[in-house]
């Protein structure tokens, strides 16, 4: 894993949701749903991994999620106010170490924002847009 810039999913599909109320010139909070699914399916298809971690990036406390654990993610299993996923309560008895880790408490989401950005063909200046808003 390398330490390209990450971005907290709840984040990313606030920025999805923007990207989408600038194309169809509306409401971007419209959007936000519609969001959180198109980036899970996006990841549960491959196009960029979601990173479980602590509250602030780092590469030593953070691992990619295996198949198996993207795809029991849903969009109303996960804070998107704080891109936190807790399964501590339902930990499989047999799991590998990776769903162990995961299932031991909360765990902040992150996804890569080039990921992001590139699955969902969002240019630099809807990014700046995003950020000065």
């Amino acid at each position: 894993m390398s330490t390209d810039e990450f971005i907290r999913i709840g984040d990313a599909a606030r920025l999805l949701a923007f990207h989408l109320g600038q194309r169809f010139a509306s409401n971007g909070h419209a959007h936000l749903g519609t969001a959180r699914d198109k980036l899970l399916t996006a990841a549960q298809n491959g196009e960029f991994p979601i990173v479980a971690g602590t509250e602030s990036w780092s590469v030593a406390a953070s691992f990619p999620l295996p198949a198996e654990c993207v795809h029991g993610l849903k969009a109303d299993n996960i804070d998107w106010d704080e891109s936190v996923f807790d399964a501590s309560s339902d930990a499989p008895v047999a799991a590998t170490a990776a769903i162990q880790q995961l299932h031991s408490g909360p765990a902040v989401l992150w996804v890569p924002t080039a990921g992001v950005t590139g699955s969902f063909k969002i240019d630099s200046q809807t990014v700046g847009k995003w950020n000065r808003r």
